[in-house]
């Protein structure tokens, strides 16, 4: 625990996040760094957010927090001499430390330099699922052992979102045992602003063929994770029983999103499968709104930052078990959930497509609730905020 001293009992609490990028291409992760941030202003913190992102870079509107972009970095460790030379002449105008995920220059950065003052959270980087990728698993043990394992034993706690996430930390593929586990919640989004009409008119100009047809929408990376593959051969059954459901399929372009564009090429779903690039501001809500609910057919999702943005407005979701945050869903009965399998994953899709206008109706109330009860960041970043506040 950081030392009480008297400065800080007399002015906002001043925190540090560090993170990869704000960029949002690379997920729904700096939508949640930025919204939880100004919820904590509101809880009488001081935040700033320090990157890995180029210096000219802007990501951020939100007003009262600041970004600090000391980028580039280099390689998939993230090296940076402009942010490591930052933080050492910086560290002292900061109370405590969070650092945003792991496998990064930023948690052995804080072992050597911010010794007391940091906490680190996960953000399903140690989900069971990748063990699943053998080669990058190994290379991951390797490290563990080497340094990122040190780097956590010696932060102040790993901050965790919910008992899911502790529980799953005896299943993943290192050994977790003597690192300090904190579950403080606090994630979630903002409830987003903006005209219905507007957001919709520029969706549709952009995409004029969807303007008079119902969809499904799928946002966010494409990653064999996400289980985009289970999709496409769940339509496939769809199609294969002559029923038609159209899917926008978005986010930016990879070498998997070209592998299942390929797959859904071969299955003859061309009709059906629509394809984006990454979907921001307007056009994303537009998006949303648009359609009658998301897809996240995920093999290991931590939270879903893509979920709670759909529940946000009223739209429901389809997922699986592998989400975390899938008994709130299933409780509030603001979606439906399968198992992480082909033929389930298509049952809940025709289960969805068959639902009658007082079931959507139905099923798009309940969404916005479940939102509002589990996922507003207004409501869920008091226990994160009271935590932070302890620890001073």
């Amino acid at each position: 625990m950081i030392k009480k001293n008297h400065h800080i009992m007399n002015k906002k609490i001043k925190i540090l996040r560090i993170v990869q990028t704000l960029d949002k291409a690379y997920g729904g992760i700096s939508n949640y760094i930025l919204d939880s941030s100004k919820a904590l202003t509101k809880c009488g913190f001081k935040v700033d957010v320090l990157t890995y992102d180029k210096p000219e870079s802007f990501f951020s509107d939100k007003k009262n927090i600041k970004v600090i972009n000391k980028g580039p970095a280099y390689g998939k460790f993230t090296f940076s001499f402009n942010l490591l030379f930052w933080l050492i002449r910086n560290k002292k105008k900061y109370d405590l430390f969070i650092i945003e995920g792991i496998w990064h220059f930023s948690t052995l950065i804080a072992r050597l330099i911010l010794k007391n003052k940091y906490y680190v959270y996960l953000h399903g980087s140690l989900d069971p699922y990748f063990s699943t990728e053998p080669f990058k698993c190994f290379k991951k043990k390797i490290y563990w052992l080497l340094v990122e394992k040190q780097n956590l034993l010696n932060s102040n706690s790993i901050l965790l979102t919910n008992s899911i996430e502790k529980n799953q930390l005896n299943n993943t593929y290192v050994n977790t045992n003597n690192i300090k586990k904190k579950i403080v919640g606090g994630i979630g989004i903002a409830k987003p602003r903006f005209i219905k009409k507007r957001v919709l008119n520029k969706f549709y100009k952009k995409f004029p063929l969807l303007k008079k047809k119902r969809f499904l929408l799928f946002l966010g990376r494409f990653h064999p994770k996400k289980g985009c593959d289970t999709l496409i051969k769940a339509m496939r059954i769809i199609s294969n029983k002559n029923i038609k459901i159209n899917i926008l399929m978005a986010g930016p372009n990879s070498k998997y999103k070209n592998d299942i564009k390929k797959m859904s090429e071969i299955y003859g779903l061309n009709h059906s499968i629509f394809w984006s690039d990454t979907l921001g501001g307007d056009l994303k809500w537009g998006a949303i709104v648009a359609s009658q609910g998301m897809v996240l057919p995920t093999n290991g999702e931590n939270f879903g930052i893509a979920l709670a943005e759909s529940l946000s407005c009223s739209r429901p979701v389809l997922t699986t078990y592998k989400t975390n945050i899938y008994k709130e869903i299933q409780d509030s009965s603001a979606g439906l959930i399968s198992r992480n399998k082909v033929n389930d994953f298509a049952r809940i899709l025709l289960k969805f497509n068959n639902f009658n206008n007082k079931e959507i109706l139905k099923y798009s109330k309940n969404s916005l609730k479940c939102f509002n009860d589990n996922f507003n960041i207004k409501y869920n970043i008091n226990t994160l905020a009271k935590f932070l506040k302890s620890e001073i």
